[in-house]
């Protein structure tokens, strides 16, 4: 993988990473958001500037990705920009979120990184 790529892919990484963690500022703190029904959760994403801002985030990750597979495979691509995200997610829960890491916790990111290891590499 060259460096274009291999910066395309940790783009895509680190926006969806801002993405999910937007989405867990707009609405980790409130219960289901379906509870009052499709529409009314549909409003509250709308209206929502954490919510609006994770979209956009999601977005941009697209265009990063978009643009990295057509300069490399999308089985070696998605797991790698996956990875990144597994990594940049948990590293975010931690330090944000005070959301705890038990040892299987590791042992799963462990293996999952891994997984992706061997398919990068040896793939």
């Amino acid at each position: 993988m060259d460096r274009l790529t291999f910066f395309l892919l940790a783009g895509s990484a680190v926006f969806n990473a801002s993405a999910n963690t937007l989405m867990k500022l707009a609405f980790g703190h409130q219960k289901d958001l379906l509870d009052s029904g499709a529409v009314n959760a549909v409003l509250r994403i709308v209206l929502n500037p954490w919510a609006v801002a994770g979209v956009g985030c999601f977005g941009i990750s697209f265009v990063f990705l978009s643009a990295a597979l057509t300069r490399t495979d999308l089985s070696l691509a998605y797991p790698f920009m996956a990875g990144l995200v597994f990594l940049l997610v948990l590293a975010v829960s931690v330090l944000f979120f005070s959301e705890q890491v038990t040892l299987w916790r590791l042992a799963g990111v462990a293996a999952i990184l891994a997984g992706i290891w061997i398919i990068s590499v040896k793939g």
